[in-house]
C-alpha cells in the first residue's frame, strides 16, 4: 500500500540507492543533539541552519523543503541524547505543514543493535516516510503513533518493546505501532513485537 501508484516512500529508490540529492546523517548518542544542515524554510528559499535531529526534521515542517534525507541510528540512542522532542507526549515529531505533506524521510537502524529507547515517533500531515530496522524500547506512550492525515508511509523490520506501566490496560505501555486519524497508504511488514500489551490501533 505505501508504493501505491508506483510511488516510492522515504530516501531511497527502488532498488535501494538512494534518490538523487539525499541528504545522510548518523545519529548516534554523541552526535543526535550536534548533526547540522541547511534546509529551505521560506517561499523565497530562504535557508535556516539547523543543528540536531528534531530542530532538522522541524525545518522540514515549513513545507519549503522535500530533499530526501535519511537519519541512520547506530547504537542505542536514548532521550537524553536529543537535542530535543516535537512532542512530549511521544517523542520525535515528524509533521508535514498540511495533510500528506511530501517529506522523503527515512528513518533506519544500522547493525543488529540500533535501538532507541524513552521515546518514540508521532507522524502528522506527513506523506513519504520510511521506518526500518530499529528498537524502540519504552517509549513515551507510542512506539510509533501515525496520527493524523498520513499517507506512504512503508514502517519494517521494526522491534517493538512495550512502554511504561500506566495502570490497568495500560500496564505494559499504551500502543506500539498506531495507524489512525486518516492515514492512508500505510505498509506496516515483518516487525516483530515483544510482550506488548497493546499491538496495534488501525482507525480511530
Amino acid at each position: 500500500f505505501a508504493f501505491m501508484g508506483g510511488y516510492m516512500p522515504g530516501a531511497y529508490n527502488s532498488d535501494g540507492t538512494l534518490k538523487s540529492g539525499a541528504k545522510v546523517f548518523y545519529v548516534t548518542k554523541n552526535t543526535a543533539k550536534t548533526i547540522t544542515t541547511t534546509v529551505v524554510t521560506t517561499n523565497k528559499g530562504g535557508t535556516t541552519e539547523c543543528t540536531g535531529l528534531q530542530a532538522i526534521i522541524a525545518g522540514y515542517e515549513k513545507g519549503f523543503d522535500t530533499t530526501p534525507i535519511t537519519f541512520r541510528f547506530i547504537g542505542l540512542v536514548t532521550k537524553n541524547d536529543l537535542d530535543a522532542v516535537g512532542s512530549k507526549e511521544e517523542g520525535i515529531q515528524v509533521k508535514g505543514k498540511k495533510a500528506d505533506s511530501e517529506m522523503n524521510m527515512t528513518f533506519e537502524g544500522i547493525g543488529n543493535d540500533a535501538t532507541i529507547k524513552g521515546f518514540g515517533f508521532l507522524v502528522r500531515n506527513a506523506k513519504g516516510v520510511e521506518f526500518r530496522n530499529i528498537g524502540i524500547m519504552r517509549c513515551l506512550d507510542d512506539g510509533l503513533s501515525l496520527d493524523t492525515d498520513n499517507s506512504n508511509i512503508w514502517i519494517h523490520h521494526n522491534d517493538f518493546f512495550y512502554g511504561p506501566n500506566g495502570g490497568g490496560d495500560h500496564a505494559k505501555g499504551d500502543g506500539s505501532c498506531d495507524v489512525k486519524s486518516d492515514s492512508k497508504y500505510v505498509t506496516v511488514s515483518y516487525n516483530r513485537f515483544w510482550d506488548t500489551g497493546k499491538t496495534n490501533m488501525f482507525g480511530m
